[in-house]
């Protein structure tokens, strides 16, 4: 093994055993056997090491990320289900990773995050391609990520208060039940959490499937003709239900 390689090692075995996500070059040239001047030599300083060790982190994520999609659900929910419990076992397995790979300037510089953002993007394809989505897939992703990260975050910050399987749960089920669609009555297998059919989810669920449709398959649109029409789709997609659109048109509310 190279000086390079024993150092990124170390780095990331002291990470992984440390209570907390600060380590020393100190440590990690003791750890590797090496002197100070060779770690600067192969990693510049401290911040280049750990951008180091963070990627091996997302190394280890997403192997496991693309190990799940090779074993997709038939219902695609069930695949949200399996992405977000995967989620957070990661977070929970490796929490000093876990908050170093979350921090701000980590997840806007690295092509790891992308990656894993283009992984759930072609899950809500399928659910979109189905008409399980009552939002569009980009709005989707946003919620379900922000809503994954910070249950993540919140169970290794807090775990006597957030540590229970059950709030995860729940929070998962009700962040599904806020983007999908009920199943059609064709036959089609439902999930195993079925969420009531909300008001307008009928027009939002058409424009959100014929958006993921525009956006996979050939039409005879132009490019221009092609973005005008999924911004029209996705505003219908994204747009809060009316209060009253669940009353029968030309039904006046009795006084």
């Amino acid at each position: 093994m190279d000086a390079k390689t024993r150092i990124l090692e170390a780095a990331v075995d002291l990470l992984s055993c440390s209570a907390d996500p600060e380590i020393s070059t100190r440590e990690v040239c003791e750890a590797a056997g090496i002197t100070a001047p060779a770690l600067y030599h192969h990693f510049g300083d401290k911040e280049r090491l750990l951008s180091a060790v963070v990627d091996r982190g997302w190394a280890r994520f997403l192997e496991s990320k693309r190990a799940m999609a090779a074993r997709a659900h038939e219902d695609p929910l069930d695949d949200i289900r399996s992405g977000w419990d995967n989620h957070l076992a990661f977070a929970r397995e490796n929490p000093n990773f876990y908050r170093l790979m979350w921090s701000a300037g980590v997840v806007t510089s690295s092509a790891a995050p992308r990656e894993g953002h283009e992984m759930l993007i072609a899950v809500l394809e399928r659910c979109a391609q189905r008409g399980r989505l009552r939002v569009s897939v980009e709005t989707a992703a946003r919620m379900l990520m922000a809503a994954a990260t910070g249950a993540a975050l919140s169970i290794i910050s807090r775990p006597e208060l957030f540590a229970e399987d059950r709030f995860a749960t729940h929070l998962r089920e009700a962040v599904i039940a806020g983007i999908s669609a009920p199943a059609d009555a064709s036959g089609a297998k439902r999930s195993r959490v079925q969420p009531p059919s909300p008001t307008g989810v009928s027009l939002s669920a058409a424009a959100a499937t014929l958006s993921s449709k525009l956006r996979t398959e050939p039409t005879s649109l132009t490019d221009t003709e092609r973005a005008l029409m999924q911004q029209w789709l996705t505003t219908l997609a994204d747009a809060p239900a009316r209060p009253d659109a669940d009353r029968p048109h030309g039904r006046k509310r009795k006084s």
